[in-house]
């Protein structure tokens, strides 16, 4: 997973309001110090521990009166003083210190989540997203920029800043400043209503399975429940008043006794019924109902892409992307369907067959509700490979600088820890350390190892506390720029955060491969944000298309079941013997465990996205959405005999976190990967040519040349997903 950076053109109807502003500075902001601002400070490792909550809403407040005058500098601009500097990259840079400032304060507000900054974080974004909405000039910015994109000029510029005087004016489309007043009016109201449906629907769907609970009287009715199971239950069911010692009851619910439980251990079919009713009740109408709003986003979706002159709202996500629209986009999800059902099939049969026999009976569909309970009694897979046996020789302290050590090889790069400290206010920072937020975090330099270059430095911060936001992502936190001649620069700055478990004093610290997949996957998108440099600044940061920006973090992901690349790190943490030979090999066969079932969700799951946001308004509008989901999804559900609700009612990822009308990304990028593999492969995992020709086509590039010319380069010939349906193919057959 990557977050995105605060990136000023994301943030298009900024205009040149200082006379209203209430937060002017006396002097222009440009002449404050650091020491003033230290959110804006210049060198490359912050002062964290300046950072304070109250700091921060100066330093940002700050940041957005310098975006005004700076903005107001271009509104001044005539056709005949025009040139690149001062219109479009002028426009870039305009909030380059509140882009910054509030990178810090949302890093921080993440990484440590105490309630100051994340109060403060609601502050600024509010004050942020009002600076957007303001936009009294934001026609006279438009007017500039249009007017010297259509100037002589321009074409003399180089391949680069045409490029970029292109993705301006795109981002300025989207953004509706080419729209008339009364449009821009209805463009907002459209964005703020989406806005607070998606908290709602993000909200319906983590807390609506919570309030469904079911209470049993009768004992008999949980025939086989485990007795400390029974225990949890009763006691739940009396706290809740369901319940006297004279009087029990067994209360199921989502927490305190799991209906999870339920669909595995209990012995009556309709105790489990109603326990699958309970666990799929997410975004249903038996908690709380999401498909109102379903309905409602995909209607103003739909309202805002025709606004801004597209077809349909997935044609406004793909437009700018390495699919264009959204047809492509839905052909390559058919593509992927049709070339796996062959698989998939074979799957299903397989399962019903264990089914059947697990049942005792020939079974053409199964129930949703028994699969949990006849799986326990079903024999084990073919091949069936345990990864946590390779644990024992996953030793963090060998894991780590294996893992720099791959890519070091690969990429000619050289990596340097740099000691850190973690500072109270007023501390000083010793001589050669850095500051980090927290103590334990990393620091790491990346230097070309032939130049010495320094390309990027990153901080590691990798293990679960309190506070922290979950899962794992790599946070970029400041750009580097590029040097006069186009080399590299001011190096980046970023942040590779995770949620792994902290070591125990006195026993072995050791990763298992689920964590060691992050690791290498969110590295990948690390290497992207380090060595991206190119002409202009905006081009420096690995901000490229969305469907390509998982493409790095999916390809580096793979050293991880290659024996060749375990063989360099992974040592038995007791007897220091390399992983054996036969280990790393079932590994590296194994692939997980029923991949093409993980792939087909992905692939359903994306197909609906992509026709609902393609096809609401002319076909699906005003039905129910478990109807039309199994309408266009039913050559390839799983035989149930009843269908859960579609997940669309609880996919947050399209209706409240960005990935609307582009789920297919995650595949595509996985396709693209697998190709890329494949290269790898075929000339050598740890080749350092290949290596390099990988850091030249398509990691240094960042954003400067299209993505899909960097993947032609790179494989020299067109991306093609033989190498992905292979790996589903030959992993489903295990």
């Amino acid at each position: 997973m990557k977050i995105h950076t605060f990136i000023l053109p994301a943030l298009l109807s900024l205009a040149p309001l200082a006379a209203a502003n209430q937060h002017a500075a006396e002097q222009p902001v440009a002449q404050a110090t650091q020491e003033d601002h230290p959110f804006f400070r210049t060198e490359l490792y912050p002062a964290w521990s300046k950072m304070t909550p109250q700091q921060a809403l100066t330093d940002v407040r700050a940041g957005i009166d310098q975006a005004y005058e700076r903005l107001a500098a271009i509104a001044a601009v005539t056709p005949e003083t025009a040139t690149f500097e001062n219109t479009f990259l002028a426009w870039y840079e305009a909030g380059e210190n509140m882009k910054q400032a509030m990178n810090y304060v949302y890093h921080l507000h993440i990484a440590l989540g105490k309630k100051e900054m994340q109060h403060m974080m609601e502050t600024l974004m509010q004050e942020t997203t009002a600076y957007n909405a303001e936009g009294l000039h934001g026609a006279r910015i438009a007017q500039v920029l249009r007017e010297a994109a259509q100037a002589p000029w321009v074409k003399q510029l180089s391949p680069a800043k045409q490029r970029f005087v292109q993705q301006s004016l795109d981002v300025m489309r989207d953004s509706g400043l080419f729209l008339a007043p009364e449009q821009q009016m209805r463009k907002a109201q459209i964005e703020q209503e989406l806005a607070q449906l998606g908290f709602r629907f993000s909200q319906y769907v983590k807390t609506g399975p919570f309030m469904w609970e079911l209470v049993i009287t009768d004992p008999a009715q949980l025939e086989g429940m485990p007795e400390r199971w029974m225990q949890n239950a009763a006691a739940a069911a009396q706290q809740r008043g369901y319940a006297t010692p004279d009087k029990p009851a067994w209360l199921i619910n989502m927490s305190t006794s799991p209906a999870n439980a339920v669909l595995r251990f209990c012995k009556v079919a309709e105790t489990r019924r109603k326990c699958w009713l309970g666990t799929t009740s997410a975004g249903t109408a038996r908690t709380l109902d999401t498909e109102p709003i379903i309905h409602r986003i995909l209607e103003l979706r739909h309202e805002l892409a025709t606004l801004l002159g597209y077809k349909n709202f997935a044609d406004k996500e793909a437009a700018h992307r390495m699919m264009g629209n959204g047809e492509k986009a839905l052909a390559f999800v058919d593509s992927l369907l049709a070339a796996s059902k062959p698989a998939w099939d074979a799957y299903v049969a397989g399962e019903m067959k264990r089914y059947s026999q697990a049942s005792g009976k020939e079974l053409t569909a199964v129930a949703p509700w028994d699969t949990a309970y006849l799986n326990r009694h079903l024999p084990p897979k073919r091949n069936a490979f345990n990864v946590n046996a390779i644990t024992p020789y996953l030793q963090a302290d060998k894991v780590i600088p294996g893992l720099m050590n791959i890519w070091a090889g690969l990429l000619n790069l050289h990596y340097e820890e740099i000691p850190t400290v973690c500072l109270k206010p007023g501390e000083s920072c010793p001589a050669g350390h850095v500051e980090v937020w927290y103590p334990g975090v990393r620091c790491f330099a990346v230097k070309d190892a032939t130049t010495g270059t320094h390309l990027g430095s990153f901080y590691m911060d990798l293990y679960l506390r309190p506070g922290k936001r979950g899962q794992a992502w790599c946070m970029p936190l400041r750009d580097g720029t590029p040097a006069t001649d186009g080399s590299v620069g001011e190096p980046h700055l970023a942040a590779l955060m995770a949620n792994l478990t902290p070591p125990v004093p006195g026993k072995p610290h050791l990763f298992n491969h689920g964590e060691l997949y992050m690791l290498f996957h969110e590295f990948g998108h690390m290497m992207h944000m380090m060595l991206g440099h190119g002409e202009i600044r905006p081009h420096c940061t690995a901000e490229v298309e969305r469907d390509f920006v998982e493409m790095p973090s999916h390809l580096q992901e793979n050293w991880i079941w290659e024996p060749e690349a375990l063989a360099t790190f992974a040592f038995h943490y007791k007897t220091g013997e390399p992983l054996p030979a036969q280990l790393a090999q079932q590994l590296a066969t194994s692939r997980g465990s029923n991949p093409i079932e993980m792939h087909m969700r992905m692939l359903l799951c994306s197909k609906l996205d992509l026709e609902l946001h393609m096809h609401w308004h002319d076909k699906y509008k005003g039905r129910p959405i478990d109807e039309v989901a199994e309408e266009i999804l039913r050559p390839w559900l799983f035989p149930y005999t009843e269908q859960p609700p579609s997940e669309q009612r609880t996919l947050t990822y399209t209706m409240s976190e960005g990935y609307a009308a582009c789920l297919y990304t995650y595949k595509w990028c996985e396709m693209l990967a697998a190709d890329a593999m494949s290269r790898f492969r075929n000339e050598g995992i740890l080749n350092p040519a290949v290596g390099a020709h990988y850091r030249r086509c398509i990691l240094e590039r960042g954003s400067s040349i299209p993505a899909m010319q960097q993947i032609r380069d790179f494989l020299g010939r067109e991306p093609r997903p033989d190498a992905l349906i292979q790996q589903y193919n030959k992993t489903s057959a295990n």
